[in-house]
């Protein structure tokens, strides 16, 4: 099922956008698109492979030296339910505990707000161990979002 493979911060950014004007459903928001684009290039990145082709991006950071966050993840549409999203998270777990970290977190829109896309993003972290912590919702978002967890 292919290589996950670590990438330079440029070649990062380049994926993260192409996901994102493929995804529309999912980043919609051009202004938060930017934000994220500009972001993964500070942080640790690794890209799914099929052959040549790529297949998605995730994004980790270590904001604690404990805790692995996903800043970033997406897999092309093409890719969907084909099992590269799991190994890319499965990837970051590895990276993370070789760094010592004893969690993982990301945050992701919450439930309640009945987005059909995003309740499948949240459907698949909880089936990849992680667990929600606390629904939190910061003064410059219109949503609500849920922050979630994962012991190493």
């Amino acid at each position: 099922m292919g290589n996950i493979e670590k990438i330079s911060s440029d070649m990062a950014e380049k994926i993260c956008r192409e996901i994102m004007i493929d995804l529309p459903e999912y980043f919609g928001q051009p202004e938060i698109n930017a934000k994220y684009a500009i972001g993964v290039k500070s942080r640790e990145n690794f890209v799914a492979m099929v052959g040549k082709n790529y297949a998605g991006l995730i994004s980790i950071d270590f904001p604690y030296p404990n805790n692995c966050s996903i800043y970033w993840l997406g897999v092309f549409s093409q890719y969907h339910s084909r099992g590269f999203g799991g190994k890319l998270v499965e990837s970051a777990v590895k990276n993370a505990e070789l760094k010592h970290a004893s969690t993982m977190t990301v945050e992701t829109l919450d439930p309640c707000e009945s987005d059909e896309n995003y309740l499948k993003t949240y459907e698949f972290y909880k089936a990849k161990g992680f667990k929600p912590l606390v629904n939190i919702k910061p003064g410059n978002y219109r949503w609500s979002m849920v922050y979630m967890a994962r012991i190493l």
